[in-house]
């Protein structure tokens, strides 16, 4: 069930979009990641916002997926999973 938008004049969270091909914002995210049962990988976003489900699979909203799971779970890049356990999208920092 995707989250019911909001107003982007009240909050400008929702007029900054995530995934472009599904129009998908991040306040919808946010949302997500504050509810009572928070997703803590790619694809259970993916799961719960269908961000990453379009035309590019991810190709486009993925970092930008992976950025907002870190500074709102207050974890290092490289600790955000794809699916699960092991399952790590970034090996160490580059650059």
């Amino acid at each position: 069930m995707r989250p019911r938008r909001r107003s982007s004049r009240r909050t400008p969270k929702y007029g900054h979009i995530i995934c472009r091909c599904e129009q998908i914002t991040e306040g919808e995210i946010l949302d997500v990641l504050h509810s009572p049962v928070v997703p803590t990988t790619v694809d259970a976003i993916k799961r719960r916002t269908r961000a990453g489900m379009g035309r590019c699979q991810g190709g486009f909203c993925q970092p930008r997926v992976v950025e907002i799971l870190a500074r709102e779970l207050d974890k290092d890049w490289t600790q955000i999973n794809l699916k699960g356990r092991g399952a790590y999208i970034l090996e160490r920092r580059s650059r």
